[in-house]
C-alpha cells in the first residue's frame, strides 16, 4: 500500500508577540510540504513500514487544529511541536520534517518483535525582543530585536518485544534510545559579542535510554492486572553550566476489571511505587513521570 499527498501552507503572524519588547511588524512563511508512506507485508506475519513527511506549524491557537491526516503509514505527523517548548518557548511557523522505517513480525510461538528508526528535525527563525543602549545618545533603551536561529534533530531507535505465556500472561520489553541535538544561534550576534549571563550561541545534546519491562494477567472473568519496572538515563554534554544527567528507576502496579464485551473497564494502579525523584533535561521527548508516588483510578465505558 503506498500513500502520497502534499499540501501548502502559507502564515502570516506578529513578528515577535511573546518577548518584551513587542514588535508591530509581521513575518510571513510559507511552504509546499510532501508526505509519502507505504506499507509492504512481503509475508503474512511480517509488515515493513516507511514515511517521509514535512510540515509547517502554525501560529498559537491555530497549531492545535489540523487538516490533515495525523499519521502516515502510522508514523505520527501532527506535532504542535517538536521543540520541546520548556526549552524554546513557543513557536510560530515552525518548518517540521520527518523520517521513518519500521520492521514488524511474528512469530509462531506468540513472539512479536519490532524495530522502528525516526529521525525529528525542526527549524525554526525567529525574533527576540532587545533593547539596543546607546549611551552618548540617550538615556534609555531603545526597543529592537534579534533574529535567532533554532536548529533541533531527533534520532531515536524503538526496539519491542511480546511473547504470548499461555492463555493468560504475557510479557514484554520496550527499549529506546533518542540522540538530540540542539543549536541556538543569535545570528547578529558573535562569540566576542560583550554579554553577561548569556550565550549567544549554543550548541547542547541529550542522549536518553528508556526500558520498559512489563507482565500482563489477564483472566476470563474480567479480571486483570500489570506490572512493570521503568527504566531511565540520561547524559546532556555541552551544557554551561553543567546539566548532570540521571538514571533511575519507575515500578508501577495496576489491577482492574473488564465488563462482559468490554462495554466498561475499572482500573486501579500505583505509580512510581519506589517514590523515586528524577531530574530529566526536556530536550528528549518523553512522557512525563510522577515525581512521588501516585495513586490513579479510572472508570471507562464504552457505547
Amino acid at each position: 500500500m503506498l500513500f502520497g499527498g502534499v499540501s501548502y501552507d502559507r502564515v502570516t503572524f506578529p513578528e515577535n508577540f511573546r518577548d518584551a519588547p513587542l514588535s508591530g511588524s509581521t513575518e510571513t512563511v510559507d511552504q509546499v510540504s510532501p508526505k509519502a508512506g507505504f506499507i509492504w507485508m512481503p509475508t503474512k506475519n511480517t509488515i515493513v513500514r516507511g514515511a517521509y513527511t514535512r510540515s509547517l506549524s502554525g501560529a498559537t491557537l491555530d497549531q492545535s487544529y489540523r487538516l490533515e491526516p495525523t499519521e502516515v503509514a502510522g508514523f505520527n505527523q501532527a506535532f504542535r511541536s517538536i521543540i520541546p517548548e520548556s526549552v524554546s518557548g513557543g513557536n510560530s511557523g515552525a518548518r517540521f520534517e520527518t523520517y521513518g522505517v519500521s520492521l514488524e513480525q511474528k512469530f509462531n510461538s506468540g513472539t512479536y518483535l519490532a524495530l522502528t528508526g525516526e529521525m525529528l528535525n525542526s527549524d525554526v527563525r525567529r525574533t527576540r525582543g532587545a533593547f539596543d543602549i546607546f549611551p552618548e545618545v540617550v538615556r534609555f533603551g531603545v526597543p529592537s530585536g534579534l533574529r535567532e536561529h533554532l536548529d533541533y534533530d531527533e534520532r531515536s531507535v524503538l526496539i519491542t518485544v511480546n511473547q504470548l505465556v499461555g492463555q493468560q500472561w504475557a510479557a514484554g520489553a520496550r527499549y529506546r534510545l533518542s540522540d538530540v541535538r540542539y543549536k541556538e544561534d543569535f545570528v547578529q550576534l558573535s562569540d566576542t559579542t560583550p554579554v553577561i549571563d548569556f550565550r549567544p550561541k549554543q550548541r547542547v545534546e541529550s542522549v536518553l535510554h528508556e526500558l520498559n519491562l512489563y507482565t500482563i494477567y489477564n483472566h476470563h472473568s474480567g479480571f486483570f492486572g500489570r506490572f512493570e519496572a521503568l527504566w531511565y538515563a540520561q547524559s546532556n554534554p555541552g551544557y554551561v553550566p553543567d546539566a548532570p544527567g540521571d538514571d533511575f528507576w519507575h515500578l508501577n502496579a495496576f489491577a482492574g476489571f473488564r465488563f462482559s464485551r468490554r462495554s466498561a473497564e475499572v482500573l486501579v494502579g500505583v505509580l512510581n511505587l519506589n517514590d523515586q525523584e528524577y531530574r530529566l533535561s526536556p530536550l528528549n521527548l518523553y512522557n512525563e513521570l510522577p515525581h512521588k508516588r501516585t495513586l490513579m483510578a479510572r472508570f471507562q465505558f464504552n457505547f
